[in-house]
């Protein structure tokens, strides 16, 4: 275990250029997992059949004893730490800072410098960081309506919205130059593009590479319906896109050849579209599909992994029962696979997808996005937004 979690960390560490723990902390860490779910499992010879069988549902009755939840207050107070099967959260010394609007967006380019987009029914605002989130500066947004938010290791853009597609750039988050001129012709790629959708949209739309301001289609379109785009790359310098195609149903592309060509995977039989998280040589293809209901989660349909960097997938396995995901999957560094659902649970699988397990008394988080420098999530209890470099360990921004 310990090989693997350093090659895995190495392959990140080296793709974002940050810090990252000890590998001496990361490995104790998971050998106390695999110590309290080996006697979990020795307690309880009727769990380990139901996950045997593939079985076991985040919405179900979960026969092991609950996570031990450690915390100083109610989830809600502004301190304290919230822990559960080694994923914690940590509270604030005091009450976040109140920021005009609410968080629509939240990028870090590293562990220390990020960016927040808010707004409330006319106006916009940038907010930056350089402390990890503790304090804020905040300027109006240079852009007008709702732009997307994209932080790279040097700058910050804002993309404005369809038709015009304004872009904005900038190094701090408050000082800004605009750019308007139309998308230039297809180019490849380069380290420092960010895939976005062309015209603003989302499924269909084509495919472009954002590099400071300059927006050029890439060079050849994905062989699919895109409606997906990954926000960084892979560890191995790949690109990523994921939806579906017309005759096989959900499926990823990739790109090791900066947009010159694109490998497709498809999963047939299944409904939905599908996206794609990485960790080190590790990739998850999430498949889902929307809820019949307006404004209902999105259903997790299956999940298929590869190890060898996205060449070969196994089987996508279905999802047992009716579960539902917010946001991104997220690769723990110990192997396994963490999400939140569609009602604000947060749940883990060991299995590469095919169960879940609930995890109890962490605060309700209603969705989990990749950033440059690692994840956020949006939501939690209603009013606060965390950071996370792992996935593992949550900080409380000090922003609201």
């Amino acid at each position: 275990m310990p090989d693997q979690l350093e090659s895995r960390l190495r392959a990140e560490g080296e793709r974002l250029d940050i810090d990252q723990p000890p590998l001496a902390v990361i490995a104790a860490r998971a050998a106390a997992l695999r110590r309290r779910r080996l006697a979990a499992r020795t307690g309880a010879a009727a769990l380990a059949a139901l996950v045997v069988a593939g079985v076991t549902l985040a919405a179900r009755h979960d026969p092991r004893p609950a996570p031990t939840a450690v915390a100083s207050g109610p989830a809600d107070a502004p301190s304290g730490t919230w822990s559960a099967e080694g994923i914690t959260i940590s509270g604030l010394a005091h009450l976040p800072q109140d920021l005009p609007g609410s968080i629509r967006e939240a990028e870090f380019a590293d562990a220390e410098r990020g960016y927040l987009l808010t707004a409330d029914c006319c106006t916009t605002w940038i907010s930056a960081t350089a402390d990890g989130g503790r304090t804020w500066r905040t300027v109006p947004s240079p852009l007008s309506g709702l732009p997307k938010l994209i932080a790279t290791p040097d700058r910050i853009t804002l993309l404005g919205p369809a038709p015009g597609l304004e872009r904005a750039t900038s190094t701090d988050g408050e000082h800004w130059s605009t750019d308007a001129s139309p998308a230039a012709p297809a180019a490849p790629l380069t380290g420092e593009s960010r895939l976005v959708a062309l015209d603003g949209g989302e499924c269909g739309a084509p495919t472009a590479g954002l590099t400071g301001t300059a927006l050029a289609p890439v060079p050849r379109q994905p062989p699919l319906e895109v409606c997906w785009r990954s926000p960084v790359r892979a560890g191995d310098g790949s690109w990523w896109v994921g939806g579906r195609t017309a005759d096989a149903g959900p499926a990823v592309a990739v790109s090791r050849d900066n947009g010159a060509t694109w490998t497709v995977t498809a999963f047939p039989g299944f409904p939905g579209t599908a996206r794609a998280a990485m960790l080190g040589r590790g990739v998850y293809v999430t498949i889902v599909a929307p809820q019949e209901a307006a404004a209902a989660p999105e259903r997790l349909v299956a999940v298929a992994a590869s190890a060898d960097g996205g060449a070969t997938f196994g089987p996508a396995h279905p999802t047992a029962g009716q579960a539902t995901i917010g946001g991104d999957l997220v690769p723990l560094l110990d192997g396994r696979l963490l999400i939140v659902d569609g009602y604000g649970h947060w749940l883990v699988s060991e299995d590469e997808g095919i169960s879940w397990v609930r995890l109890e008394g962490l605060h309700t988080t209603m969705r989990l996005s990749r950033t440059e420098a690692g994840y956020v999530a949006y939501r939690m209890t209603t009013i606060y937004t965390a950071f996370s470099v792992d996935g593992s360990t949550w900080q409380k921004l000090d922003a609201q």
